[in-house]
């Protein structure tokens, strides 16, 4: 109500925007009528929407589907992860560990490219260290080195076994590299 002098007092302004009345104590629900019931904006903890600004799913997500840019790595220097495959993550920690040692990492990358036609399990090993190696995607698919040392990816194995065969193996194979450090690789 507007006084017949066209003045607006206080209690005019605390009626208007009913400012009198108490500040919510958690009523779960948004009460329309008082200003100071913040209750139903926020979701609880864990909590989703299932429509809306709140909603698990954002209809725009819906529509244009998942990021790309969650699939890059950031930043840069953090090394890229490996897909598992199902059982694969024994391999995958092997391959990881081989792959931050840089001696190992450089001695490969320096092989020539007859002895990687010649071995295909040194020519995807080298091809998995240089998707590691320089691109930007926060993981990389290792089925391609899986399939060539024809592993199940279903039945897990163990980790230190599993190491022991593939530098068995790699050692093998780099006796015929012309490279006097690639021979040793393994070894050093």
């Amino acid at each position: 109500k507007i006084h017949l002098t066209g003045e607006v007092t206080e209690d005019d302004i605390d009626q208007l925007y009913m400012i009198w009345k108490p500040v919510c104590q958690g009523c779960r629900i948004n009460l329309k009528d008082s200003p100071n019931c913040f209750c139903g904006l926020v979701p609880p903890v864990n909590g989703h929407r299932k429509s809306g600004l709140w909603q698990k799913t954002s209809e725009i997500v819906t529509i244009l589907g998942p990021d790309p840019a969650d699939e890059f790595r950031c930043p840069n220097d953090s090394p890229a992860g490996l897909t598992n495959l199902g059982a694969t993550c024994y391999a995958n920690s092997i391959l990881q560990c081989l792959y931050m040692n840089t001696t190992f990492r450089n001695g490969l990358f320096s092989l020539e490219p007859d002895i990687l036609k010649q071995y295909p399990v040194l020519d995807q090993l080298s091809r998995l260290f240089s998707q590691l190696f320089f691109r930007n995607k926060a993981f990389i698919d290792s089925a391609p080195f899986i399939k060539t040392l024809d592993l199940d990816n279903e039945v897990q194995q163990d980790s230190h076994e599993f190491l022991t065969l593939l530098l068995s193996l790699l050692e093998r194979c780099l006796l015929s590299s012309n490279i006097p450090k690639a021979r040793t690789l393994v070894q050093d």
